[in-house]
């Protein structure tokens, strides 16, 4: 018997030191921070991380946050400097950039409710604190929001999808990854988010809030993360109504049920922003779907997701998405903050303008379409999708058990160019490459570095000794993994692999200052059958957001 744990991720923070951010540069993001026109989607990746930055400034301007919550913005900063590259940059919607989104979209909403400062009060000057003005409003739920409450927030909305694959909870339990089998297929992603986000505070100064005791900042952070899960929005609304009609709620209640609301009107609030930011981040959600759909036939997974392959199709989508799901929520949350009603208008406004184009395009042929035609996105070859978190993959992706194509996969690596942006494809090195049938991604002479989420490598060898012997030597050498930043098309941050040939079977050791944090692992055991035959079999083990160890 061989037992053998290896750790799938290591957080390495490379630069601890805090975000500075130049004066030009940080009064013209304020003034787009503080407009809904807010496209962190056009911004250079480190100005990204700048709007994170100031939007935390922004927060600890209140009165008293500072003492509320014992953390320094220079450990803020460094967290996001370490949360940033954990996002996949390969995504096109489940990124950084829609991460920052939310964030300035919960401020947003928070700020027109008089609960936070705008972010222009920066530029009032070093010492100016800010508290809000509750005359006239005495009564009102949002004032239920302490500071720390608001700091939970804010912290949930930049960490809410980190470490997301680009693929579904549906897709995860019909592929029957390990991460969805751990969580019993209840809300995997959003638990994972939840605790990888909580190593990361650790880590970085931030873990006294989740150990306070009687503060609840713990169980608050998990609620608020777990809420955006899509497959649990019917039952807040029916508990978020109630609370709207006058059921008494403790104030703790009404506190996680108000940051749920928020959080949730922000991760689906691109049907609230102006039409062509709407638009993008409508493709950009397109974009992961084709993706995600293209694996699932050539895994002969069952279809979760439908992607539009026309312009009506798309309309159809958009009017489907607003009037389920982003109109009813924003219109109901809107009757506890009445703040809220004029983003809940534009959802209306952008309803409305999608249901003309759907009478528009219903009437024309394709010929006489006055609209574009759906951009279908260059296919990501499965190999991008191995530098995803391992456990939220196929089973027989971290083993050599992949099943047959169901097609061919029409999409190739695009030409490699190091100065350029404009493509779907991104570089990858990889020396002992998990390799698809026909597939193998160009190699990049560059070396990686930053956060690892490595695969297991695949054989070749028909033997069932030997494919599960080869496995199991390249599963030993994969964990000493590491990731490089390289810009890809709609991001500045790719995950690509490179795999060092001579690393050794046990966990590697960080260089100083740079924290390995266990988040998850891969638990393999070998054993010999009666019939001489090694059999291989692998646990996943998976810290709880909520606390201690979750094991399947």
């Amino acid at each position: 018997m061989y037992n053998h744990t290896q750790t799938t991720v290591s957080h390495h923070v490379h630069d601890i030191s805090p975000i500075v951010i130049p004066a030009h540069t940080r009064a013209h993001l304020i003034n787009s921070i503080d407009s809904w026109h807010f496209e962190p989607q056009n911004l250079p990746e480190e100005e990204v991380l700048f709007c994170a930055q100031i939007l935390f400034e922004s927060l600890f301007r209140i009165e008293h946050m500072r003492e509320d919550i014992g953390v320094s913005l220079d450990d803020i900063s460094v967290f996001l400097k370490h949360l940033q590259p954990l996002y996949c940059g390969h995504n096109s919607y489940h990124n950084f950039q829609h991460a920052v989104d939310v964030m300035q979209a919960s401020q947003a909403f928070l700020c027109a409710a008089g609960v936070v400062p705008p972010v222009s009060i920066l530029l009032d000057g070093d010492d100016c604190t800010w508290r809000p003005n509750k005359l006239g409003k005495e009564g009102r739920l949002a004032f239920d929001l302490n500071n720390t409450c608001l700091f939970a927030l804010y912290i949930a909305a930049i960490g809410h999808d980190v470490g997301h694959p680009g693929l579904t909870n549906m897709f995860m339990k019909n592929a029957k990854a390990p991460l969805s089998d751990v969580y019993d297929n209840k809300s995997a992603l959003e638990q994972m988010h939840c605790a990888l986000l909580i190593q990361a505070m650790r880590h970085h100064g931030l873990g006294k809030l989740l150990d306070r005791p009687d503060s609840g900042f713990r169980k608050m952070l998990a609620g608020i993360v777990l809420a955006t899960d899509m497959s649990v929005h019917y039952q807040f609304i029916r508990d978020f109504q109630s609370l709207v009609d006058g059921r008494e709620y403790s104030l703790d209640r009404r506190q996680l049920l108000l940051c749920q609301a928020i959080i949730k009107c922000a991760d689906i609030s691109n049907p609230s922003r102006p039409p062509g930011v709407s638009h993008y981040w409508a493709n950009a959600l397109m974009a992961e779907w084709t993706y995600q759909a293209s694996l699932e036939k050539r895994w002969s997974l069952p279809p979760s997701v439908t992607p539009s392959e026309c312009p009506l199709d798309q309309v159809r989508g958009q009017i489907f998405f607003i009037g389920s799901y982003a109109k009813p929520l924003m219109d109901l949350v809107a009757q506890a903050v009445p703040e809220m009603e004029i983003f809940a208008c534009q959802c209306t406004t952008n309803l409305a303008m999608w249901v003309a184009r759907r009478e528009v395009l219903s009437s024309a042929s394709a010929e006489d379409s006055p609209y574009p035609p759906v951009v279908i996105p260059c296919l990501r070859p499965p190999e991008d999708f191995l530098t995803s978190f391992p456990l939220t993959l196929p089973a027989f992706v971290l083993t050599a058990d992949e099943p047959p194509a169901s097609g061919e996969w029409h999409s190739t690596y695009p030409p490699s160019d190091s100065s350029s942006s404009s493509d779907f494809g991104s570089e990858v090195h990889v020396d002992h490459p998990v390799i698809f049938p026909s597939l193998s991604p160009p190699a990049s002479p560059a070396p990686s570095v930053g956060s690892s989420y490595a695969l297991a490598t695949r054989s070749s060898s028909s033997s069932l000794a030997s494919n599960t012997s080869d496995a199991t030597q390249a599963m030993r050498a994969a964990y000493s993994a590491s990731v490089r930043k390289k810009k890809s098309f709609h991001h500045r941050y790719s995950w690509n692999v490179t795999i060092s040939s001579g690393s050794s079977p046990g966990i590697s050791t960080p260089p100083p200052l740079l924290a390995t944090i266990p988040k998850a692992a891969l638990l393999l055991s070998e054993s010999t059958a009666s019939n001489r035959t090694t059999v291989t079999s692998v646990t996943a083990i998976v810290s709880s957001p909520i606390g201690g160890i979750t094991e399947g």
